[in-house]
């Protein structure tokens, strides 16, 4: 009875944890972001990579800052599916006007990731563009380049969840003193 009653605890438990949410940092750059000298952009869906059903990588939170003066700052929070899994990620930001033409594109490069497990971490890149281009922005894209999963002792990066909130916080205070 008792060896019993121990499996169905634990079936529950490990469905449990399987279904817990995935903890991620939030919005960010809001704050950062006043409506009368920058655009805010954010993502109403999770981005998955390569499709819902069978995710390699999510990224939560999405969003982009934009300034008049053509600086930008986009962050988010990436999660990689997969114990002991790590990514290598190529993606693109694609500046688009009211009239859905393509003003700047942005190539973020390559950069590797691993996140501890049940929670997506922050990234953040940063740009600037011309001014004249930056007053046309009126929506944002992201496009994937490229994604490679691989064991997270195989990636050269040694960033890991302390180290991502202060890249974090020391991109949104870069963010809000330029000019």
């Amino acid at each position: 009875m008792k060896k019993g009653l121990f499996t169905i605890v634990s079936c529950f438990i490990g469905f449990a944890m399987f279904a817990q949410d995935i903890t991620d940092n939030g919005k960010n750059l809001q704050s950062l972001c006043p409506t009368e000298s920058c655009i805010y952009i954010t993502f109403t869906s999770t981005i998955y990579f390569p499709f819902e059903e069978d995710k390699q990588w999510e990224i939560k939170n999405m969003e982009i800052a934009t300034k008049k003066n053509g600086n930008f700052l986009a962050s988010g929070d990436l999660y990689i599916h997969g114990e002991d899994t790590a990514a290598a990620l190529m993606l693109e930001v694609v500046f688009i006007d009211a009239n859905d033409e393509e003003v700047y594109r942005y190539a973020i490069p390559e950069f590797e990731f691993y996140n501890e497990p049940a929670s997506a971490e922050p990234f953040a890149f940063g740009g600037k563009m011309e001014e004249s281009i930056a007053e046309q922005v009126s929506y944002v894209d992201v496009e994937i380049k490229g994604s490679r999963t691989m064991p997270y002792y195989e990636i050269d990066s040694d960033c890991y969840h302390a180290c991502k909130e202060h890249k974090l916080k020391e991109a949104m205070k870069a963010f809000k003193k330029a000019k």
